[in-house]
């Protein structure tokens, strides 16, 4: 039990380094194709989506940063995509009004504030709350509060036909989803409105359909970036291009405390996920393919790409080939799909500048989705006759992310048996020689992840308003909160795991900003 207990926990400590050495290796590729000027060929159509709900006070910044991109004019396409469902959640929170204000005035200020975050914009919602509590009618301040906010739909409304004056060159439209649904049904709706929204010589083959969210600040040399790397011609047209994120954006909902501590350490640890997993894929899988190795043993091979929503842009044809997007999880199974599909795929060297979550509550909420996402992806590559039409990649698929979703759910209850198990055992000095090298190799990790995270900001063109520059002085502080971070990261799974163990079904929700 000694040996199986010292082989997991060195296996896994000796993982987290392999996967920082692998960030570092890409995060060396992406600085220097970054330096490099971009040489582009014949531009494509690129449409951006702008799904948007409860986002009154983030659509203007995303609006006007996805229109301010370098491009070239009648090239470029945003489509802002609001939903009934927004419309449809007020009705039903006018109708438990007088309940709720009981609530926000008997319960804490921040917990009141956190709870109404998400009727009212989170920025206002502090503010908001204090009104409440000072009224000697708080039923009908929260009503009235709730009846001042306009919809996203009515800000887009009144926010898009200036910001489209003042952008001839780029096709600025609204749509507006009326059925039921997440946020895969506002995308789907929006491209199946595309013959009608781009003009006659938009290719699909060569027209790419991109994803920011609402709280998004891509780099201004997005786009230019992006034709570059299709046009490039070392290799077939990308069917996927990946922008990373950088969640080194401070959100409106966020409160200081210790587990903003633990959020600000979350933010700068995702640029080791980032680069060291979902762009070391990538890379990967291009260079596999120029080996030209044998069918079987390529499939075996390439690994298993995730999608990163905001920042993901897809091949207008291959989009539509592969059931655009899917609840629970947009971007997770566009990800599997492709990878089954043996799809070409790159990366792009400049980054999506986006909010971190705010706390742990909203963490967690994402992973659960996530979690439940896996296990709903896991289920479309063993079940779906059109995915299983790519055999063997989408057997290979299927195993590598079975395998991968198994470890998120009970690795770290393995890791914690392990260690138990020492500690049983009398291995003290064992356990505190790995105890020792976990800490040392975490110092190194967060030094890498504030340089980056410093390097990556400074470089960053576009808008940086709330951007969090971690300083140095921070990283000693943030070493106990990056040491939590695989606990965090459990979070989800559980939350998964304990919503369907009480037959309550998975949230669709989204993380309130």
């Amino acid at each position: 039990m000694t040996t199986i207990a010292l082989v997991v926990l060195w296996g896994v400590l000796s993982w987290g380094v392999l996967l920082s050495v692998r960030a570092a290796f890409v995060a060396r590729v992406l600085d220097r194709r970054r330096h490099a000027v971009p040489v582009a060929g014949a531009a494509p159509h690129v449409v951006l989506l702008v799904p948007a709900l409860r986002e009154q006070e983030l659509l203007a910044e995303v609006v006007r940063a996805a229109t301010g991109l370098s491009y070239p004019p009648g090239l470029l396409h945003v489509v802002v995509v609001t939903t009934q469902r927004e419309e449809r959640e007020r009705d039903a929170v006018a109708a438990r009004v007088p309940a709720l204000a009981d609530d926000l005035v008997s319960g804490g200020a921040e917990d009141a504030a956190a709870r109404l975050a998400g009727i009212v914009p989170s920025g206002r919602a502090v503010e908001t709350v204090r009104r409440i509590r000072a009224s000697s009618d708080p039923a009908g301040t929260l009503r009235a509060e709730i009846g001042a906010v306009p919809t996203t739909r009515e800000v887009a409304a009144a926010l898009l036909p200036a910001i489209a004056a003042d952008h001839p060159g780029v096709g600025l439209h609204h749509l507006h989803y009326t059925d039921e649904g997440a946020k895969s049904g506002q995308l789907v709706h929006a491209v199946e409105q595309l013959p009608d929204v781009l003009p006659p010589d938009a290719d699909p083959a060569y027209t790419y359909v991109g994803l920011y969210d609402a709280d998004s600040q891509p780099d201004l040399g997005s786009l230019e970036q992006l034709a570059a790397t299709v046009s490039r011609g070392d290799g077939p047209v990308p069917d996927l291009v990946q922008q990373l994120p950088l969640q080194l954006r401070r959100p409106h909902a966020a409160r200081r405390g210790g587990t903003d501590v633990l959020m600000r350490a979350h933010a700068l640890a995702d640029l080791r996920r980032r680069t060291g997993v979902e762009a070391y894929r990538i890379l990967a899988r291009r260079r596999i393919r120029s080996a030209r190795l044998p069918v079987r043993l390529a499939a075996v091979a390439e690994p298993v790409v995730y999608g990163v929503g905001a920042g993901l842009f897809v091949r207008h044809d291959t989009l539509v080939s592969i059931g655009m997007y899917e609840e629970p999880v947009d971007d997770l199974l566009v990800g599997y799909k492709l990878s089954a599909a043996g799809a070409a795929m790159d990366v792009l060297p400049v980054f999506n500048l986006v909010d971190r979550y705010p706390r742990p509550e909203a963490l967690g909420k994402a992973y659960a989705l996530v979690a439940h996402g896996s296990l709903a992806g896991c289920r479309r590559l063993l079940t779906d006759p059109v995915l299983r039409a790519f055999r063997p990649r989408n057997t290979v698929v299927f195993v590598k992310e079975g395998l991968d979703t198994a470890w998120w759910f009970g690795g770290p209850a393995v890791v914690l048996a392990a260690i138990a198990a020492l500690a049983v055992d009398g291995e003290g000095a064992a356990l505190l020689v790995w105890a020792l090298t976990a800490c040392t190799y975490t110092v190194l990790h967060a030094t890498w992840c504030v340089m980056k995270a410093r390097q990556w900001l400074a470089v960053h063109r576009g808008a940086a308003a709330r951007a969090e520059a971690p300083t140095w002085p921070s990283v000693l502080a943030l070493v106990p909160a990056f040491l939590l971070q695989p606990l965090l990261h459990w979070a989800g799974p559980l939350r998964h795991l304990y919503r369907a163990m009480r037959g309550v079904p998975p949230a669709l929700g989204k993380t309130e900003r």
